[in-house]
């Protein structure tokens, strides 16, 4: 959309340089816009508010997600406003992308997740974020329970904003921590365990040993190369058993790109068996 509002008005060698994917979160939308095409920054605000006359606020991404908040960095192109809410399958999030994580990128995934829930399951949703995978799975499923657990301060406040503005305070429960502190102190077992964290999830598998029941799901997100897609079942596999869990690879699913040639799986695994360590 925006390579085509630019034909005719820059350079075929200016074009190439366009990133034609955007997202979109609420009325705010991110972009990718390299540097040596930043004069053309009011051409692609003109593109983009021509298709999408609602936006308030868009942002160019100037910084990959990092850090223990997962936060990407951003510069204002137009707006200024960087608080709004997203819609997904029924589900209002408050978000600001500029403070903590969410990705519009992600709802088909969260609501593939919670097609897979049965009704009366207990689930654990470890870097919960802003809610979007728990309060997803309780206002699609009908699970017993989902507790989420987030860090970043100011996504727990969101996260508790948006339990409530879904109107599923009966069902989501909300932790603030540490996963390494929080899971530990947490009664019982759960039928279901999402790890939606690609960057690190492989350093907290150890926490999940003694919290998910035998037949329980683990949904376990990472990063991957292409050519490490073809080990990727052994070694997640591996991975688990070192940490006394044997667990079958149910299914193995790309769902978005991180990096060329460098993807985000994830791994639906069951849990079979228990060994001693």
């Amino acid at each position: 959309m925006i390579k085509e509002y630019l034909k005719g008005k820059v350079s075929e060698e200016e074009l190439k340089k366009v990133i034609r994917s955007f997202e979109i979160i609420g009325d705010v939308v991110i972009i990718n816009l390299p540097d040596e095409i930043m004069h053309l920054k009011d051409l692609v605000v003109e593109a983009i508010l021509s298709k999408h006359r609602h936006v308030k606020t868009i942002l160019r991404k100037i910084g990959e997600v990092s850090g223990e908040f997962r936060i990407a960095r951003y510069e204002v192109l137009y707006g200024g406003e960087t608080e709004t809410i997203a819609k997904e399958f029924g589900c209002r999030f408050l978000v600001d992308p500029t403070k903590v994580y969410y990705s519009s990128r992600l709802s088909s995934e969260r609501e593939r997740i919670a097609k897979m829930v049965k009704e009366g399951e207990r689930v654990l949703v470890m870097f919960a974020g802003v809610g979007p995978y728990a309060i997803v799975i309780a206002r699609l499923a009908k699970p017993k329970e989902v507790i989420g657990i987030e860090l970043n301060p100011r996504a727990v406040e969101y996260f508790r904003k948006n339990v409530k503005m879904n109107k599923v305070e009966d069902i989501v429960k909300v932790y603030e921590g540490d996963v390494r502190e929080v899971v530990p102190k947490l009664e019982g077992t759960f039928d279901r365990i999402l790890m939606p964290a690609p960057y690190s999830a492989e350093n907290f598998v150890y926490l999940i040993r003694d919290k998910i029941k035998k037949g329980g799901f683990v949904h376990y997100y990472t990063f991957a190369s292409e050519e490490e897609e073809k080990i990727l079942q052994k070694k997640v596999k591996e991975l688990f058993k070192k940490q006394g869990m044997i667990v079958d690879v149910l299914n193995i699913r790309e769902c978005g790109s991180f990096a060329p040639r460098v993807y985000r799986y994830v791994l639906d695994l069951k849990v079979v068996d228990f060994v001693w360590l």
